[in-house]
């Protein structure tokens, strides 16, 4: 009996730990590019952040979301949709000109089961012009897609991360770029980039 005392807080804080590591998983952490510092840097560390200039103006992936990306397959499609804000300094606080978008790439025929078949995706180009792909725009008031005109998503690394030997998620890192037509106006979307971890939280088929 004895022993089992003594064993019982150890397991419980292995336990601990272990779930301290995957809770800190899900936090976003924001390095500036040297180059484009209104943007984050290009990582592969399942950092939880994305970012692109869209028509000029920064769309980044902001702390008050828990799930900066989400993997939904759904209704013949699977999406991978990028939540945050239009405005470069809405990652750090609220700002009253910055507004709530969502950039959502739909795939057509790409059918995961689980996160875990995202792996797949591993070093994979899209064109965004291609008949099995949609691109959205979505705000709090609208949604529209965009006739694309030019441009690509890359996935360049999909890779697994374990935490104590536990598959927890899929980390997806790439870059994005296309120009598109909204209401018969011309935009642009450049310097893409995300390192996002994918995992049972924020994968979803229905």
């Amino acid at each position: 009996m004895k022993r089992l005392i003594l064993y019982f807080p150890i397991a419980l804080l292995l336990v601990f730990v272990s779930c301290s590591k995957e809770a800190e998983l899900k936090k976003s952490v924001w390095i500036s590019d040297e180059d484009y510092p209104d943007l984050p840097a290009y990582t592969e560390w399942g950092y939880n952040t994305f970012g692109a200039y869209f028509d000029m103006v920064p769309f980044i992936s902001n702390s008050y979301y828990s799930a900066p990306a989400k993997m939904i397959n759904t209704g013949g499609k699977t999406s991978f949709i990028l939540k945050g804000s239009n405005d470069s300094h809405s990652y750090y606080y609220y700002n009253n000109n910055s507004y709530n978008m969502s950039l959502a790439f739909d795939f057509y025929g790409f059918d995961p089961k689980v996160y875990t078949d995202l792996i797949y995706l591993n070093d994979l180009t899209v064109d965004l012009t291609g008949a099995t792909v949609k691109v959205r725009v979505i705000t709090d008031s609208s949604e529209k897609d965009l006739d694309i005109l030019n441009g690509s998503i890359f996935f360049k690394r999909a890779q697994n991360l374990l935490v104590d030997k536990k598959l927890v998620e899929v980390i997806l890192s790439g870059t994005f770029e296309f120009q598109a037509l909204i209401n018969n106006e011309p935009v642009s979307v450049s310097e893409g980039r995300f390192d996002i971890g994918i995992g049972k939280d924020n994968f979803f088929k229905y």
